[in-house]
């Protein structure tokens, strides 16, 4: 069997976890990329963390770090140079750490120890204070079949592939640039990612199914207002692309009923503000298992399912623990390096399944792969021509996970979890100032008024529609409400209850 019978394309990429925070406990994966049986202590500061399940659904929290610098602590284990600990990982904020913002000598190996370290000192500078030995103790939980089943279950009954990495170590937008154009040219952090985000040239996969007649679709939460790709990496000259190509949620769900999903699917999770269903710590992770139960069951009794795959995937490990040490990576390009990072080394395991009635059950795959595989992948499924960059020609394929001569034709429940939007769930702490990087008086607004929230990408969307408009960042307004935000960007993207993309300054 090979990927010819897949016609249509349907990608959800969620938000910062690690294939061992959801995944480590899968009964039927090798034991090399397995943490059943392990004992694993982290240290940190005055004590250790036990990785080991967890039973709050909102773990990690705090937020952990996922700027470059943070994740070169968490993979060696220390900081360099030594007063980088408690410093702030990220463009944006003052007293941010210094060269080389602790990455491997020549000939370092990854220790994997470093989560608990870098938990410590990240959680010291976001929070500002220590974290207790009970909090601390957050990094290191991770979910089982039972407490993240619809994943688990996912995992279990098609393709999942144990050894799949982000491209880059470090934090959502450039990992997001990688899988749709193979590159962040050069970008490291996400702040320098929102700036360039109206200016992209850089080719990218809408533009190419745009270009060459693919029918495509972004599908988002009407609550957004704005496609998340869209504005952080659409490019400016793409205003038109993005009007006509973006379509809420109901138009997925009835597109799948009816037999007329597009070529390519790109589904988006709500993870900008309100309530938020894309995994991200310290997010209730109940809601994103029933989001994806709901796409999963979409697509599933789709008239199209015989000729759909649906690639549930991540665009980073968030902070959460892993124990599988990186591999080496193809250099994507020529572009100038940001922060010293030559992007020869791939970033942290992260979970991917595939899902299809042309896999077979339990099927694993080991061999290394990343996010631009599934570049690499879309562009010679849907015959979009050549590698963005050295990175996605060099990427593996993920034919491997197309292993049945005939189409499945059962059909299973989903487990899910019990959760009620917009109510106290048990087993999920609340967060609480500090928790994200976000400012002190978002969050405070966001505790004043319930459940409205505008998470950490929340506010780099506002940052980057600035941008477009010709608002200079310091000008540019920071809502702190969700109903704030939405009511900016509805006046600034939608006229007569349809999407607009204004022309930039």
């Amino acid at each position: 069997m090979s990927m010819e019978k897949i016609r249509n394309w349907v990608v959800v990429m969620f938000e910062n976890r690690s294939f061992d925070n959801l995944l480590g406990h899968l009964p039927h994966i090798d034991e090399r990329e397995s943490l059943i049986g392990r004992s694993i202590e982290l240290p940190y500061p005055g004590g250790t963390v036990t990785v080991r399940p967890t039973a709050n659904f909102t773990d990690p929290i705090p937020d952990p770090g996922e700027g470059y610098p943070n994740v070169n602590a968490q993979m060696y284990g220390r900081y360099v140079p030594e007063s980088n600990a408690g410093k702030a990982p990220y463009l944006p904020f003052p007293n941010m750490m210094q060269a080389p913002f602790n990455a491997p000598g020549p000939g370092e190996v990854a220790t994997m120890d470093g989560f608990a370290l870098d938990f410590f000192y990240n959680s010291l500078w976001q929070t500002g204070r220590e974290l207790t030995a009970a909090e601390m103790q957050s990094i290191g939980g991770t979910f089982t079949p039972q407490t993240a089943p619809v994943l688990n279950e996912l995992a279990a009954q098609y393709a999942v592939f144990t050894n799949w990495h982000a491209d880059v170590p470090t934090c959502t937008f450039p990992n997001r640039s990688f899988f749709h154009a193979g590159t962040s040219a050069g970008r490291v952090d996400n702040l320098i990612t929102w700036d360039y985000a109206w200016d992209n040239d850089l080719p990218n996969l809408f533009e190419r199914m745009t270009d060459k007649g693919v029918d495509w679709k972004c599908y988002f939460d009407e609550s957004q207002v704005i496609p998340f790709e869209a504005i952080n990496l659409g490019g400016a000259h793409h205003r038109k692309m993005w009007k006509t190509h973006s379509h809420h949620m109901p138009s997925f769900y009835s597109d799948a009923a009816n037999g007329t999903l597009p070529r390519y699917s790109w589904v988006e999770p709500t993870m900008l503000y309100g309530d938020l269903c894309d995994y991200h710590p310290p997010q209730d992770i109940r809601a994103a298992e029933q989001f994806l139960a709901k796409v999963y069951n979409a697509v599933r009794t789709s008239p199209q399912w015989e000729e759909t795959a649906l690639v549930v995937m991540f665009d980073e490990h968030g902070g959460c623990f892993d124990h599988v040490v990186p591999p080496a990576a193809v250099p994507p390009d020529h572009h100038t390096s940001q922060e010293g990072f030559t992007f020869d080394r791939y970033g942290i395991r992260i979970p991917t399944i595939v899902i299809s009635a042309h896999t077979k059950r339990g099927t694993v795959i080991r061999d290394v792969h990343a996010n631009t595989s599934m570049t690499r992948t879309l562009r010679e499924s849907l015959d979009l021509g050549g590698a963005f960059t050295a990175r996605d020609a060099a990427a593996s394929l993920i034919d491997e996970a197309f292993n049945r001569s005939e189409p499945r034709r059962d059909s299973h429940q989903l487990p899910i979890q019990p959760y009620v939007v917009g109510q106290p769930n048990p087993h999920a702490q609340q967060p609480k100032a500090g928790d994200e990087p976000t400012s002190g008086q978002a969050v405070a607004a966001w505790q004043g008024v319930g459940r409205q929230y505008i998470s950490e990408l929340g506010h780099a969307t506002i940052a980057s529609a600035g941008r477009l408009l010709g608002i200079h960042p310091d000008d540019t307004p920071v809502p702190e409400t969700a109903d704030q935000a939405r009511s900016w960007l509805t006046k600034h993207f939608r006229k007569d209850g349809e999407l607009t993309m204004p022309k930039s300054a």
